[in-house]
């Protein structure tokens, strides 16, 4: 006999059957069984529910088989939490349109302190070192991070709570098993040892451009606020604060250098109201938490101790930022000659203060 999770598993692989139209069956009938079993003529009688999604529904509990999806979920090892589990994230439920099924590999999300950091896949260096000095430090509050394992910001953040060993949560825009972007499988399996990769999507599901927003709200639907790192007027990253907004949560955005495509989202969020965040203490003010977090030890990154540096080192050295700078670039900034600025690069290059990028480009280490 199928059990309640099956009917869960199966509506939700429905297609045009979407999750507002599940939250409305769940609560009409109490369980998605009785829905399940349900007569046509009551079901199209319903108020509040559309006519197209019900009418898909019928079509599709003909032909669904109940234990496939089920059969499917376990055999690859998922966990399955439902909205009528106990194990549901509250903020989560909260949201107009909650998944029905959350997909997850790893630990638990019930986690009442979370933050959403996202940005462009295109990220700046600045931008990335940023998102994960970010991460890093809030994890270290106790928070937990929450992203989307795009390239880019997204990574950059969950790397930055898995450095400091804090909690951090991925949010795809596939299935479980199909982990996208390939690059981040590793990545994935790391997320997966100390927090939780999670999907709305049933098992199969690949890469479609119209799922990251379903996959943002939830990023947003997590968390007690979201602060974007970067990102253009119609990214993936405005689209989740703007959710955020939606679901009355708080909204951070981090400047950026304004010669920067990549800095426009965030200043537009910030001249409609974002909290500007310089540091991970404006994220804890405005959430009311600041001073209640113990910092752990792992608050501060090791950082090398710097070399002795000689006077035209350091001048070479201001001119050097997070952003990659050509050797001409360099040699107009600091007013020394072509042949003594690579001279002084490559010193100090050996010395781990500055990183040469492919094209010959430089930046500080």
């Amino acid at each position: 006999m199928p059990s309640e999770i099956n009917y869960w598993l199966a509506i939700n692989k429905l297609p045009k059957v979407g999750p507002v139209t599940i939250k409305k069956l769940w609560e009409r009938f109490g369980s998605l069984e009785k829905a399940w079993q349900a007569g046509e003529k009551e079901l199209l009688s319903l108020e509040g529910l559309s006519r197209a999604p019900l009418t898909a529904f019928l079509s599709g509990r003909r032909t669904i088989d109940l234990e496939e999806e089920f059969e499917k979920t376990r055999q690859a090892g998922f966990q399955v939490i439902t909205l009528a589990a106990e194990a549901y994230p509250a903020l989560l439920k909260e949201i107009y349109d909650p998944p029905p099924v959350i997909y997850l590999k790893g630990a638990d999300l019930l986690y009442d302190k979370a933050i959403a950091i996202v940005g462009t896949r295109n990220a700046t260096r600045y931008g990335q070192e940023t998102a994960r000095r970010l991460a890093y430090e809030l994890a270290c509050c106790g928070l937990t991070i929450v992203s989307g394992m795009a390239l880019g910001i997204d990574t950059a953040a969950h790397e930055g709570a898995l450095a400091a060993k804090g909690r951090t949560i991925a949010v795809l825009g596939t299935s479980l098993d199909i982990i996208y972007p390939p690059a981040n499988q590793p990545l994935a399996a790391e997320i997966a040892g100390s927090g939780a990769i999670i999907s709305e999507f049933p098992l199969g599901t690949d890469y479609e451009r119209g799922h990251f927003p379903r996959r943002n709200r939830i990023i947003a639907g997590l968390c007690l606020g979201t602060i974007v790192v970067e990102g253009h007027h119609d990214s993936g990253a405005l689209i989740t604060a703007k959710q955020a907004l939606d679901q009355g949560r708080e909204v951070f955005a981090v400047p950026g250098q304004v010669c920067f495509d990549q800095a426009k989202g965030p200043h537009w969020l910030i001249k409609n109201g974002a909290k500007l965040v310089e540091s991970v203490d404006d994220v804890l003010e405005e959430l009311g938490y600041f001073g209640q977090f113990p910092r752990t030890q792992n608050q501060e990154p090791r950082t090398q101790t710097m070399p002795e540096l000689s006077d035209d080192e350091k001048k070479l050295l201001r001119t050097l930022s997070l952003e990659p700078k050509s050797l001409d670039h360099i040699a107009l900034e600091s007013g020394l000659s072509i042949p003594r600025v690579s001279s002084l690069l490559m010193m100090l290059e050996i010395k781990n203060v500055v990183r040469q990028l492919p094209g010959k480009m430089f930046t500080i280490a």
